[in-house]
């Protein structure tokens, strides 16, 4: 369809109109797209205006970024009216870290911080969860100066225990958090350890996927002293799924300790846990991780050996198979 075409689309009455014009005008040349979708991004209808923002993150320029700006500030003058939900702000943020845009710096800092309680079902829910998580990976991306300042607090942001909070402020799941501790890790900024530290050492009643992405983050981080906060998880953790992703973050440190901490622990594991720390030993390609497995392989328990057989091919075998 023509640039013309689609601008009618835009400005029929008709939502599923003007999401079609959206989507037509995404596929546009940068320019005429641009245009369109700037003119999609002040529509009244929030969903319409969400997928223009989101698809402005593939094509914009410095001019649509300023435009892109400018329209997140002023829908956060008044969230709960003018962007019900936060999808226009979330998406906007993200588009933000995607095209690296540093004018959003200030934009993103507010966004980072939004708290916006609405009726969900009739129950209240924190809608700003979404925003404040893509603020957090975006600011990270872009290396924002001091952005770390704005991202740890993050990690431990369950909604109800936030200074101010009011009384029957609803508790969030581990969305903005899990974002937090990847966004430490995309930022590269050591000083994050300190943060993802506090939170392994003292995780309370955190979800696993939120500790799995700190563990990630401490690799990424190339800390020295990663062992600390991985090794009690792969031996005292309750929670064998847990355990066995610690396991798989000391193969990732690619630490000399590794082989003898994977082997020691594997007896506590069983069914899909126990396959992924013997993969995790598997890994290491090491003469001690060889040993290890051929001694498991021989003296271990009937549900080792079958994991072992199932995901480990002697180095002499694999040196076969390539001749």
């Amino acid at each position: 369809m023509t640039f013309d075409e689609i601008g009618e689309l835009l400005a029929s009455r008709r939502v599923e109109d003007r999401l079609r014009g959206v989507g037509l005008a995404s596929r546009l040349t940068d320019a005429e797209g641009r245009e369109l979708l700037l003119r999609a991004l002040l529509d009244k209808t929030n969903y319409v205006a969400a997928e223009a923002a989101k698809a402005l993150g593939d094509c914009a320029d410095q001019d649509a970024d300023t435009a892109m700006v400018e329209r997140f500030q002023w829908l956060s003058e008044n969230g709960p009216k003018r962007d019900a939900g936060c999808h226009i702000r979330a998406n906007l943020a993200f588009a933000f870290g995607k095209r690296e845009c540093h004018q959003s710096t200030d934009a993103l800092r507010i966004g980072i911080c939004t708290v916006q309680i609405e009726a969900v079902g009739g129950v209240p829910y924190d809608v700003g969860a979404h925003l404040r998580a893509n603020s957090a990976l975006s600011l990270a991306q872009m290396r924002a100066r001091d952005c770390l300042r704005d991202i740890a607090p993050l990690l431990f942001d369950f909604g109800e225990n936030r200074v101010g909070a009011k009384p029957g402020t609803p508790l969030i799941r581990g969305e903005v958090r899990k974002a937090a501790a990847q966004a430490i890790g995309i930022l590269g900024n050591i000083d994050g350890l300190t943060v993802l530290a506090v939170k392994l050492m003292f995780p309370g009643d955190e979800l696993l996927e939120v500790l799995q992405e700190c563990m990630q983050s401490v690799v990424d981080l190339k800390d020295e002293r990663a062992l600390e906060l991985l090794v009690p998880y792969l031996q005292t953790h309750e929670d064998e799924l847990l355990a066995a992703f610690a396991g798989l973050m000391i193969a990732q440190t690619r630490t000399p300790q590794a082989p003898a901490l994977l082997s020691e622990a594997l007896p506590r594991f069983s069914g899909d846990s126990l396959e992924a720390v013997v993969l995790a030993l598997t890994t290491l390609r090491t003469p001690e991780a060889e040993a290890a497995l051929a001694k498991l392989s021989i003296e271990g328990s009937r549900a080792l050996q079958r994991a072992i057989v199932q995901v480990w091919k002697p180095a002499e075998k694999r040196s076969t198979d390539i001749d």
